[in-house]
């Protein structure tokens, strides 16, 4: 069995169990280690896998994100490791730049779960990152103000419009010279996937662990 088709076997069974396992975790962090070369491949193995969970079991997978990304952070600063985007051979570094390219991802996912328990979860990972300083500052001031947005939106929800009477109302003419009325505004453009986060889905297609 390759490093990668472990790494996705004991992922599943991490992040399936009933309770997270410490040990199971060390495990899959020094597999992970072992593979960092593949980091986009990790990865995309990673965010797969949290896409096709339940509810219950993305907790577990956001905390697994946690453990690899500061183990990472770890070996990155303790080696002088450098990361570059666009470098063929992965490490450490250039592992934590692939995740930064799903965190938005993962996090409206969790947000999106209108769990309670589960977004204190990611508050306190996203606490934790901020201590350690795991990712860049603008990326977490992002993550934080996503979930800030969220609950601004929960406590203040829109109202509804009220309905009014119909009545009958006379009739305006208006005149040639008045200004034109303007069209519709046309709807915003829809965000379009990061390339990060697209290098990663081509990954998975075509980067499938051999048996």
């Amino acid at each position: 069995m390759s490093h990668l088709e472990d790494f996705e076997s004991t992922l599943k069974d991490v992040v399936n169990a009933k309770r997270l396992s410490g040990s199971k975790v060390s495990k899959l962090i020094e597999i992970a280690q072992k593979s960092m070369e593949h980091d986009t491949k990790l990865v995309a193995i990673l965010y797969r896998t949290h896409k096709s969970l339940s509810s219950s079991a993305k907790v577990s997978s956001l905390y697994v994100f946690d453990a690899l990304a500061r183990d990472a952070r770890h070996q990155a600063t303790k080696r002088g490791i450098t990361g570059d985007i666009n470098s063929r051979t992965g490490n450490a570094a250039t592992f934590l730049l692939k995740v930064e390219g799903v965190l938005d991802g993962l996090f409206q996912d969790m947000i999106a779960l209108d769990n309670a328990e589960a977004k204190e979860k990611t508050k306190k990972v996203l606490d934790i990152w901020t201590k350690s300083n795991t990712f860049p500052s603008p990326v977490l001031t992002r993550l934080r103000e996503m979930m800030d947005s969220r609950k601004e939106s929960v406590k203040n929800p829109t109202p509804p419009i009220a309905r009014v009477e119909t009545q009958a109302l006379p009739i305006i003419t208006t005149p040639p010279s008045a200004t034109p009325s303007q069209g519709p505004t046309p709807p915003l453009p829809e965000s379009v996937q990061s390339t990060l986060l697209a290098l990663l889905e081509a990954a998975q297609a075509a980067g499938q662990p051999r048996m």
